[in-house]
């Protein structure tokens, strides 16, 4: 629902229906990755842990069984593998910046010695991609970083990503290059 509503197409059946009758086709640009994949709408890169799938531990009820069997050491070494193991930040839910390096046509944006809140990519107009890097900042704010470029690329340490509101990754590295007026969609007049 969110991509049609930033793509301008009418919400109610109606609506929907007296565009594709009355509208007129507009060209639009898309985002295409080194997959092949297409995004219609954005590719949104947000904060590490936020989105990844926590470390899985060991059954709860396999601890249970090894102290019914006499084997209470075996509870503590899956709180030690569990605790090991967990991310930072605290596993799902609790983000924190991630350390990814973003270049734009070649161009680098943020590099990895600078941790960064969240990334995203939209198709824009007259072929290039809308880019933005949000920085992450201690004390006093930072600016977003906004670029616009044909090609972008996000590399660094395993990373989730949204595209057009599906989940996709973990990567380390994606490509996205925009296609001028690459499809068309029927909306209604202005």
């Amino acid at each position: 629902m969110r991509l049609a509503r930033g793509l301008g197409v009418p919400a109610g059946a109606v609506a929907a229906a007296r565009a594709v009758l009355d509208g007129a086709p507009r060209r639009l640009d898309l985002l295409v990755d080194d997959r092949g994949e297409v995004v219609l709408g954005d590719v949104r890169i947000a904060a590490l842990a936020g989105g990844e799938a926590p470390v899985a531990g060991p059954a709860a009820g396999s601890a249970a069984a090894g102290e019914r069997h006499g084997h209470a050491w075996l509870r503590t070494c899956q709180s030690l593998v569990r605790t090991l193991g967990a991310r930072p930040g605290g596993g799902r839910g609790a983000a924190g910046p991630a350390r990814l390096r973003v270049e734009a046509d070649g161009v680098t944006l943020v590099d990895l010695d600078q941790p960064v809140e969240g990334v995203s990519v939209a198709p824009g107009s007259g072929g290039l991609a809308r880019v933005e890097v949000r920085p992450s900042s201690v004390g006093a704010g930072i600016a977003p970083v906004r670029a616009r470029a044909r090609s972008v690329t996000v590399a660094g340490p395993d990373f989730h990503y949204h595209c057009d509101g599906a989940l996709a990754g973990p990567v380390r590295r994606r490509t996205w290059t925009a296609r001028p007026g690459a499809w068309s969609l029927t909306l209604p007049c202005p």
